[in-house]
């Protein structure tokens, strides 16, 4: 037995704080998996309860520079307290960045601009010094004042790196803002080294004590600058974050605050979250239905576009169920309520796309690697860089050499970045798996997602999947006696068939009695008690033990699967396969309708056997690439079935699409999930697998090419500290905008 939880975790910066974490956690043995997602700064940790409590994984945050908060399975992870409280770290961050901003630039006017450093300094030190004052004492003069604009920047600005650096080191790790702390730091002391020294020296008018001011310039715009450009970076890149989680908070809209709920005999108004399962929920024309039910009074026609992409409403009468999130277009109706909270069809699909983006994909591992060493790799470059620069390259043009060395030390230090690392793979999860919800597509996690761009074959179940879904009862060898009992036990199933068994058995105006222990048999049918009788309905009809025939159905192929069966063939190279419960010729006819062929159909097969012809595939199609380059390999084939007693083949493939228009049993069943019913959107989630595998690898790619190139060209002095800073503060924003990009996707 396991049991997951859910962590808003506040204090994380880079990748290294994410390896942290899970570092941490990974250490207890309680642990079964912990997966900590930068991008939305949350976590999910699965652990044994046999062997350790919730507040035991809370404790671990004891040890750890980062606070962490229980999220409850019923709060989605964007919900209106932590939006609340994000949005007023924003507006805290923008105040902090504008004041860095101005002195920033009153620092650099100062300090960089020619005919500004020394007027200023003797208008300074004139006041000090009297109008004799000499050309040290004005250099003072001025450095002093940069030195007073400098310290709120440095110290105020710049104290949530200080105190990241301190919990980080504290915790055993380093971090990014270790890199900042010590870079802004580094440079700070020096420029204050070089501020002092005439009062060192005690020498104000030596030519000597002024050469070596001039020559060794205070850097203090160089730490006013680095700090500035950080905090931009932070803040353009916690709005793009902020931006991915636009599909989920656009899913959570989906549900009205309130509902109207008959009680006492009166209607009131109430939230959502005070509604309970059997409340009688009062929906009016142009009103989001609020939670999942049955309809009981009026009737009316409901948008389900969200749900199933339809865009014509659907009539609804007393007796029809309706989900949360959908519109009521006309009339007004009663429901009550079956399904609240946590277990509405809206509510699971939200935690259902809220654990994909918090997933890995395997990809991920590599910069996870890098991100652990990260930090300390850089520091000894940094050091090195000093060592090469102070013993082997004699100080040129006006440098002294103790500059010279500390510049490209300090921007190699500034210019490392693992940030974009942390971020390369969440961010573009996050977007890709909102995208998904938003065209009717769920994928389950990251692992799912990679494997999904690399499908070499795909069995399709036939009813349902291939077909509309609606077959019809075309030849039944039942009397009808024993059709009315086995007619009686279907009304108990969701299947297709069952559906068509109770509407061919009431066409003929057989009266189904009740139904008692009824069971559904997983790939085997349905069996139950009716008038005494043990009847049990799968490939063939049995009752009391004694088999009495069976049906047979047809139906239609559905107006998309050619074109999306010739799609995989023709533009992703996968091999269509089909298996079905019916008879050879009906099969075959179907397949040749759809463009399979007849040689990848298996007919006749019982529900459990499709995990066999799922094995069989992937076995046929690895024996044949042995035979043709003799080495063995690996393939990947996907079951797509309707969910409903497809599981142990959904579970057999390596991808389990489930299509299904939002019931219940598809949210469940498979690793990928279409809830709009349409075989095209196989197609569609392959297209967004590879673009979304495309964006992490440029990502990856983008995170790592950036240090390999930035790195060296602040090693070798080409990279100033105050670009380097700026350079480090973009590379972020460009991996999170680079992810955003497939918001555009079609």
């Amino acid at each position: 037995m396991e049991q997951t939880i859910r962590l808003a975790i506040d204090g994380m910066h880079c990748a290294n704080c994410v390896a942290n974490v899970e570092k941490h956690y990974r250490a207890l043995p309680s642990v079964i998996d912990v997966a900590v997602n930068l991008a939305n700064n949350t976590g999910r940790v699965t652990f044994d309860p046999a062997q350790a409590s919730v507040d035991d994984m809370l404790k671990v945050f004891d040890d750890l520079p980062f606070t962490a908060e229980l999220i409850a399975e019923d709060v989605p992870l964007v919900d209106e307290k932590r939006r609340a409280k994000e949005a007023a770290e924003r507006k805290h961050d923008l105040k902090v960045f504008v004041v860095s901003a101005v002195l920033t630039v009153i620092i650099f006017s100062i300090g960089m601009i020619p005919g500004w450093h020394m007027p200023v300094g003797h208008f300074i030190a004139s006041a000090f010094f009297g109008s004799a004052a000499t050309h040290v004492q004005a250099m003072f003069a001025g450095n002093i004042l940069l030195l007073v604009l400098t310290l709120p920047v440095q110290f105020g600005c710049g104290s949530r790196f200080y105190k990241g650096a301190f919990d980080s080191l504290r915790s055993g790790s380093a971090n990014m803002d270790v890199l900042v702390a010590l870079g802004t730091t580094i440079a700070f002391l020096f420029s204050l080294w070089i501020t002092f020294l005439p009062v060192i020296t005690n020498n104000w008018s030596d030519a000597e004590v002024a050469l070596a001011i001039n020559e060794g310039m205070p850097y203090f715009e160089t730490c006013a600058m680095l700090i500035t450009f950080v905090l931009l970076g932070k803040i353009l890149e916690t709005r793009a974050k902020g931006a991915t989680n636009q599909a989920i908070e656009a899913l959570i809209n989906l549900t009205p605050p309130t509902a109207q709920v008959r009680r006492g005999g009166a209607v009131v108004e109430i939230p959502l979250a005070q509604v309970v399962v059997g409340d009688s929920v009062l929906v009016g024309p142009g009103e989001k239905v609020a939670v999942d039910g049955e309809v009981i009074e009026g009737s009316t026609e409901i948008d389900e576009s969200m749900l199933t992409g339809e865009a014509l409403p659907v009539t609804k009468q007393p007796g029809d169920s309706v989900t949360g999130g959908t519109v009521n277009t006309t009339g007004a109706i009663t429901v009550r309520a079956l399904r609240v909270g946590s277990d509405s069809t809206l509510a699971r699909i939200v935690r259902a796309v809220e654990d994909a983006q918090g997933s890995k994909a395997p990809v991920q591992r590599l910069a996870d690697k890098i991100a652990s060493v990260f930090v300390p790799c850089i520091l000894g470059i940094s050091l090195i860089t000093f060592c090469i620069w102070f013993f082997f390259v004699p100080p040129a043009g006006a440098n002294t050499l103790l500059t010279q060395s500390l510049l490209p030390a300090i921007a190699v230090i500034v210019v490392a970045c693992p940030c974009a690392l942390g971020l390369a793979t969440p961010t573009a999860l996050m977007v890709g798996m909102g995208k998904g919800a938003q065209l009717g597509i769920l994928i389950k996690d990251g692992e799912v997602l990679e494997r999904l761009g690399k499908l070499d074959a795909a069995v399709f179940d036939k009813t349902g999947t291939i077909t509309v879904g609606k077959p019809q009862l075309v030849s039944c060898s039942l009397t009808p006696e024993n059709l009315r009992l086995a007619a009686a036990l279907e009304t108990k199933s969701e299947h297709l068939l069952a559906r068509a068994v109770v509407e061919y058995a009431q066409a003929r105006g057989l009266v189904l009695p009740s139904v008692s222990n009824f069971r559904a048999l997983v790939g085997e049918g349905v069996e139950g008690e009716v008038e005494g009788h043990q009847v049990k309905v799968g490939s063939s009809v049995f009752i009391d033990g004694a088999e009495v025939g069976g049906f047979e159905f047809s139906d239609e192929a559905k107006s998309d699967a050619k074109q999306t069966i010739e799609t995989l063939e023709r533009n992703y190279g996968i091999t269509s396969y089909m298996v079905t419960g019916d008879n050879a010729v009906q099969a075959t006819r179907i397949a040749s309708e759809v463009g399979i062929a007849s040689d990848n159909v298996f007919a006749g097969v019982k529900p459990l056997e499709k995990a066999e012809c799922v094995e069989a595939v992937k076995v046929s199609l690895e024996a044949a690439d042995t035979r043709a380059s003799s080495k063995q390999s690996i393939r990947t084939v996907a079951f797509v079935g309707d969910g409903i007693n497809d599981a142990p083949a959904l579970a057999a493939a390596d991808v389990g699409v489930a299509m299904a228009s939002g019931t219940d049993v598809a949210l469940e069943a498979g690793s990928v999930v279409l809830m709009r019913n349409h075989l095209r959107d196989l197609v569609t989630s392959l297209r967004l697998s590879k673009a979304t595998m495309r964006k992490i690898k440029q990502n990856l790619f983008w995170a790592l090419i950036y240090n390999c190139i930035m790195i060296p060209l602040a090693a070798v002095g080409i990279l100033a500290p105050a670009l380097a800073g700026a350079a480090m503060a973009l590379s972020s924003v460009t991996v999170v905008c680079n992810s955003l990009l497939l918001k555009r996707f079609k």
